[in-house]
């Protein structure tokens, strides 16, 4: 069901910025409050303990940005009914088709990565066997780096960044348009304190960590802006989820040439413009669905 600021009592765009500037400090700054999680020279970010304590934290936030942004569309919107509110922030579905609004979400990010796809299951299993890509699954789920990436960072930054901010703003009387576009620089905010990170390991590379943290920035918000698109056209926030896992395991397409035959690497770019086309030309019709929160048109 398509929602339209018509319906909503008076909700401005400043309360919608001040609750995701607090959303965006309380995720970052968890991390900061005990010495055994904040960034520090002589703590390993990728320790199990690190990343249990880490999870944990961000996992309290994640719960009290999802209760009061329900308890805000409760009292903002006529949705009064839980399953209503769990409709709008895209975590139920108000019809069968969610199943496949996320098969079609990460058909759609698939394509795009048509060339990286090509290298891993195609040049890598013929120079090394299916024994790399089994190791690559295994390491998802069964280490503690993995479950931090594909499973916890996902999750938590989607619902806090994705299904809380998204709605609010929305609430606010904010087009689909500018949604898309301007929330997400919340969570590219929350990336640069990696940048921070960075530094702290690396004192002497002042412009290095700079240009790290704009890099990291720019991709964040690049992919909020396609994940919020999702969510609104799609009203499904496990379809926004997927598809994060999915491109934190693909991370971002190298640009240089394939190891081995040349041939390879002119598949490898045709593979990569293919895609970009594919992905562009088929970007509204994989994300159509009934279920869509807001109206492009």
């Amino acid at each position: 069901m398509v929602y339209t600021p018509e319906e909503f009592p008076r909700f401005t765009p400043l309360y919608a910025s001040l609750i995701s500037i607090i959303y965006t400090i309380s995720y970052v700054g968890v991390l900061y409050l005990s010495p055994l999680s904040r960034p520090d020279p002589s703590l390993n970010r990728d320790s199990p303990s690190v990343i249990r304590i880490r999870i944990r934290a961000v996992t309290v936030v994640t719960i009290a940005a999802l209760a009061v942004t329900s308890i805000i569309t409760a009292l903002t919107t006529p949705r009064r009914a839980l399953s209503e509110v769990l409709s709008f922030l895209g975590l139920l579905s108000p019809t069968p088709t969610s199943i496949l609004d996320v098969f079609r979400s990460l058909l759609l990010t698939a394509i795009l990565f048509t060339g990286p796809l090509a290298q891993r299951l195609w040049f890598d299993v013929v120079d090394y066997g299916w024994g790399e890509v089994k190791s690559d699954l295994q390491k998802m789920f069964y280490t503690w780096t993995g479950w931090r990436n594909f499973v916890a960072a996902p999750f938590t930054e989607e619902i806090v960044f994705r299904s809380c901010l998204a709605p609010l703003h929305l609430i606010a009387g904010k087009s689909p348009i500018s949604v898309v576009f301007l929330s997400p620089l919340y969570f590219g905010i929350a990336h640069i304190h990696h940048g921070y990170e960075f530094y702290l390991s690396h004192p002497n590379s002042l412009f290095l960590t700079i240009a790290r943290s704009l890099i990291q920035f720019a991709y964040t918000t690049l992919f909020g802006w396609f994940a919020t698109f999702i969510l609104l056209r799609t009203g499904s926030a496990w379809a926004v989820i997927a598809v994060h896992s999915f491109c934190n395991h693909m991370g971002l397409p190298h640009l240089g040439m394939v190891d081995g035959p040349k041939w390879r690497s002119g598949v490898y770019f045709a593979s990569l413009l293919g895609g970009a086309w594919g992905f562009y030309t088929l970007l509204w019709t994989l994300s159509e669905s009934p279920n869509a929160l807001a109206s492009f048109s």
